[in-house]
């Protein structure tokens, strides 16, 4: 099998896209919305509003993640040689 510069491209901007996919949808979830609830808990401070707070920024980034991972999938398809 002979890899032509374009399944390159392809390869390296689906593993851009998965790992983007990655930090954001893993690392930056649990920086700022699971941490800011365990902290919370911790302090005796958690509230009805800060979980809905949580909730709708973990949507946020997943949503913001499926979308990183969908631009890293549409330029490798884009690429990627279909011969």
């Amino acid at each position: 099998m002979k890899i032509t510069w374009k399944t390159l491209a392809a390869l390296i901007c689906y593993g851009l896209g998965i790992a983007g996919w990655c930090y954001v949808g893993g690392w930056m979830i649990l920086t700022k919305p699971v941490k800011g609830l365990i902290v919370a808990h911790m302090a005796g401070t958690l509230s009805v509003g800060k979980l809905v707070v949580a909730f709708v920024q973990g949507f946020w980034y997943l949503s913001l993640a499926g979308g990183v991972w969908c631009i890293g999938y549409m330029l490798s398809n884009y690429f990627h040689d279909k011969n």
